[in-house]
């Protein structure tokens, strides 16, 4: 479980800014907490605030810095990232830090990387032992010439795994490639072990912990389709979840089809040749195709032939079913939203960016309240932005829950806890929030439309 994510110099965030999963001394909604390692963390935190204030960049922040931690720099887009409305900031560093628990054990890793260098500056992976003490795993960073350094304060009894982490870490030292300067120590030494043993079981948790992070953006689309094809227990669940939140759907169900039928419309050459790199790219795992507006997913069957599938939405007409298009927004983004529910997802943490968007207030906390309903060990973090202030409800959600962004003058972003605030009897906080109580709202400047004086007035 996530216990905190730091930020700064990247995009509206300048300054460093602190974000926390702890959890407060309220009496309110302890089944919202869960225990890990010697931490009381909070399952559920919710972010608001205005238009262009930064909530979204909060997401794309963890975003962001998951694609470098797990692929590369490379693999993430630089390009004005930085705080921009200071141009010194593109030379100034990114800094990005999370502190969780796993299996119990509370680690530290962070990175710091150069926008205008396209590289990765110092990184950074520690764990408290049983007294609290932190104790580097690793530690790298380059001085003020540029040279890299390297280093762990872990010694072992097996001396094959003392050599082989000094060959690991030398290969980030002095001599450092171009290609590493883009690369972490923590997917490098993750790639490059299969056992899960002493040190390294470390590094590897850590590892599929950020892998466990699922991020979802207003247009992330069919992320989990194949899945739902496929798994007739997740397909079955997703019926009955849809039933419940009042879509329409009665059930919903897999047709298998012809693979030809996919190419109708297409010419005969390039369906052949479509056939041929889905059929290579359907070699041992599921793929999803839109294609014709409609969607598919594909794989290779026992035979060795490609077998094509296709979720269908029973609306109460069996014999004349609805296919994904057919949905409305606000369905198909429940389809991405529902996995949150599944108790079998195994994921670490679950960010959604404008949850409430083309959602009626009472279904997105109806959503929320069967989230908690789930028993403690047994979910994800869920981490959201929001804008529907119905939610500010205490009856609903904890105040060390709820979080806002409000965008400064210098067209910076702050990010801050609502339990600052003194607690409001009564529990509902929305129409404080909307007249200004907590900040974070648009602040509107006079009339837009103003009358022209004329000298007669």
């Amino acid at each position: 479980m996530l216990i905190g994510f730091s930020v700064s110099n990247y995009r509206s965030f300048k300054k460093r800014q602190d974000f926390s999963m702890a959890a407060g001394d309220s009496a309110r909604h302890k089944d919202h907490v869960a225990v890990a390692g010697n931490r009381k963390l909070l399952k559920t935190a919710l972010i608001f605030g205005a238009n262009a204030g930064g909530k979204s960049n909060f997401i794309k922040a963890v975003d962001f810095s998951r694609k470098i931690i797990l692929k590369g720099i490379e693999q993430a887009s630089l390009d004005g990232r930085h705080f921009r409305i200071d141009s010194q900031m593109y030379y100034e560093p990114g800094f990005f830090e999370y502190r969780m628990v796993i299996h119990q054990i509370e680690y530290c890793y962070g990175l710091v990387i150069s926008y205008c260098e396209k590289t990765i500056l110092a990184e950074w992976l520690t764990k408290s032992d049983e007294n609290g003490n932190e104790i580097c795993i690793f530690n790298r960073e380059t001085d003020e010439h540029g040279i890299s350094h390297a280093e762990t304060e872990i010694e072992y009894e097996n001396p094959d795994e003392n050599m082989r982490m000094k060959v690991y870490l030398a290969d980030f030292g002095e001599e450092i490639s171009d290609s590493l300067k883009k690369k972490t120590i923590l997917s490098d030494i993750a790639g490059r072990v299969n056992e899960k043993s002493s040190f390294f079981e470390d590094i590897v948790s850590v590892y599929d912990w950020f892998a466990g992070i699922s991020v979802i953006f207003p247009d992330s689309v069919y992320t989990l389709t194949n899945m739902i094809t496929e798994d007739e227990a997740m397909r079955k669940f997703y019926g009955q979840m849809m039933s419940f939140l009042d879509t329409g759907i009665e059930d919903i169900q897999n047709h298998e089809l012809n693979f030809d039928k996919m190419f109708q419309n297409i010419p005969e050459d390039d369906a052949e040749r479509l056939k041929v790199k889905i059929s290579n790219y359907a070699e041992g795992e599921l793929i999803t195709l839109r294609m014709n507006h409609k969607l598919y997913v594909v794989k290779k069957g026992t035979d060795g032939n490609v077998v094509q599938t296709k979720m269908m939405m029973n609306h109460g007409n069996q014999d004349d079913l609805f296919e994904f298009q057919d949905e409305s927004d606000g369905t198909r983004r429940l389809f991405d939203l529902i996995p949150v529910l599944f108790e079998s997802m195994e994921k670490s943490m679950i960010l959604v960016d404008e949850i409430d968007r083309s959602f009626h207030s009472n279904l997105i906390r109806k959503f929320l309240q069967s989230y908690f309903q789930i028993p403690a060990g047994k979910s994800c973090q869920l981490i959201a932005t929001a804008h529907d202030s119905n939610l500010l409800d205490l009856d609903l959600f904890r105040q060390d829950e709820l979080w806002l962004v409000e965008r400064r003058a210098d067209h910076s972003s702050k990010l801050y806890s609502l339990s600052r605030f003194r607690e409001q009897a009564g529990g509902r906080i929305d129409k404080e929030y909307l007249i200004g109580r907590y900040g974070a709202v648009p602040v509107f400047q006079g009339s837009f439309f103003l009358r022209e004086e004329t000298n007669e007035e």
